[in-house]
């Protein structure tokens, strides 16, 4: 079993950040959404490797109802990190390869489990700070809503639901074309520098946004669910 600090102080060096307490939320975001790819055996092999903590995430994990590629486990991450989906590789690559050198067997079974386009993550990323920290750093700060600004938010926001902690939306994405609708979305959420956590349920797909770093509703969350619906709705 590795160690936990050793763990995430070998996270933390490759992904640039100041100490292991840093790489805890990403080191959790990054293997939960590896394990949910993965069979009952392989996310059970993958937990009896872990630091507790980290085990049981893993082990509770939800299995997806189809096993997606690296692009939608990408987006997860930066959704659940606040981030782009560039740092959001940068990350994955910083876990994943702190994996594969204290664990190189769990590392190669975990790998043979996932699609093939996730074997460079294994890699460790390359020397600097993660893509747009400082892009990030000189973004304004988003204002928290009220519990009533919100609800007015949503008068707005025809079918979108939620309070001050979280907007959520759940559309039935058209044949053919969902692949291109999600790409335009990724692609305003780059723009914004801001993400959302997007689901595949058996009612459809579930967008879901709030400020991750702060844990609610911002004016920033308003324009991302506001721009998100109108490329669904375009």
């Amino acid at each position: 079993m590795l160690a936990h600090r050793e763990f995430l102080g070998a996270v933390a060096s490759r992904a640039g950040l100041d100490h292991p307490d840093a790489a805890k939320r990403p080191a959790e975001s990054v293997l939960v959404g590896v394990a949910r790819r993965l069979d009952d055996s392989g996310r059970n092999s993958l937990g009896a490797a872990l630091p507790t903590q980290l085990a049981t995430l893993v082990c509770e994990s939800t299995p997806l109802l189809r096993n997606e590629g690296k692009t939608p486990f990408l987006q997860t991450v930066a959704s659940e990190l606040d981030a782009s989906p560039e740092r959001a590789r940068f990350f994955a690559q910083a876990v994943l390869s702190a994996l594969a050198e204290q664990d190189p067997s769990t590392a190669e079974a975990v790998r043979g489990g996932l699609p093939e386009d996730f074997l460079d993550l294994f890699a460790a990323p390359g020397d600097g700070p993660p893509p747009d920290r400082a892009a990030t750093a000189a973004l304004p700060e988003p204002t928290d809503l009220t519990a009533g600004e919100v609800s007015a938010a949503l008068a707005g926001l025809p079918g979108w639901t939620g309070d001050d902690h979280a907007l959520e939306r759940t559309v039935i994405l058209p044949p053919g074309i969902g692949q291109e609708l999600r790409d335009r979305i990724s692609r305003v959420q780059q723009e914004m520098n801001h993400h959302a956590m997007v689901e595949e349920r058996g009612d459809g797909t579930v967008f879901r946004v709030w400020t991750h770093a702060r844990g609610v509703v911002t004016d920033l969350d308003v324009e991302l669910a506001r721009r998100i619906s109108e490329v669904i709705e375009d």
